[in-house]
């Protein structure tokens, strides 16, 4: 499998930004994955707000809290949070996690095609022919 591909499922895959760190592009790997992980909290942050303010105005009864229950909170905290919201911020996540994949393949590409620069030739090689290898 090339470097393109396996950077491409990285992404896909695991993490959106594992692509990137794999082709040692750590800053913008970084920055996506901080990304993501921003959007994630940010929706995960409204639906706790929406639960807590469900729950201030119609607490749990004593005695009465059970998985059921708590599950049953959650669910209606999920669809009585801003659609709007939710629907931007999924959007942004998921633009951000396609974009995220084909920059890692086309980073993998261009990596590909660039040769290998001199200094990471063997310096022992029989093929140089540098004017200082053949004085004596």
């Amino acid at each position: 499998m090339n470097k393109a591909t396996k950077a491409a499922l990285y992404n896909v895959l695991l993490f959106p930004g594992w692509g990137q760190l794999y082709l040692k592009r750590y800053k913008k790997g970084i920055a996506i994955i901080i990304a993501i992980i921003a959007g994630s909290v940010s929706i995960l942050w409204s639906i706790v707000q929406t639960t807590i303010a469900f729950l201030k105005i119609s607490p749990f009864r004593k005695n009465a809290v059970n998985f059921d229950a708590v599950v049953k909170t959650v669910i209606y905290s999920i669809k009585h949070t801003s659609r709007s919201y939710l629907i931007l911020m999924l959007s942004l996540i998921l633009l951000l996690w396609i974009s995220s994949t084909i920059d890692a393949y086309t980073i993998g590409k261009k990596q590909q095609s660039i040769p290998p620069s001199p200094d990471n030739t063997d310096s022992n090689s029989d093929t140089d022919i540098s004017p200082v290898s053949n004085q004596r």
